[in-house]
């Protein structure tokens, strides 16, 4: 899709720029993106986020809490998302 259009070329600058590190740093960043992406139910994003977590070195304690999070701010609609990000931790032996 980048290459094909001028939107989404621009658009994945954007957020190249926004997850890069700033105020916050980007391990926070992708924390952030991954409890929005629970909420928001996104799994191609529950993905993305969980392997930008685990390249920032985020701790096992620290993505589950933004799974977490993500679950609080949606409710049990979420669970599901939730499933798919541990089952994903569980395949990539960060939990047991």
């Amino acid at each position: 899709m980048l290459d094909s259009d001028e939107f989404f070329e621009t658009f994945g600058k954007l957020d190249d720029l926004t997850y890069s590190d700033g105020v916050i740093p980007k391990k926070y960043k992708e924390l952030t993106g991954l409890s929005i992406s629970i909420l928001t139910r996104c799994e191609e994003c529950i993905l993305y986020h969980i392997q930008g977590c685990l390249a920032e070195k985020a701790t096992r304690q620290e993505i589950i809490e933004a799974i977490k999070i993500g679950v609080m701010g949606g409710g049990s609609i979420t669970y599901p998302s939730a499933r798919l990000a541990f089952k994903t931790l569980k395949d990539l032996k960060v939990i047991d």
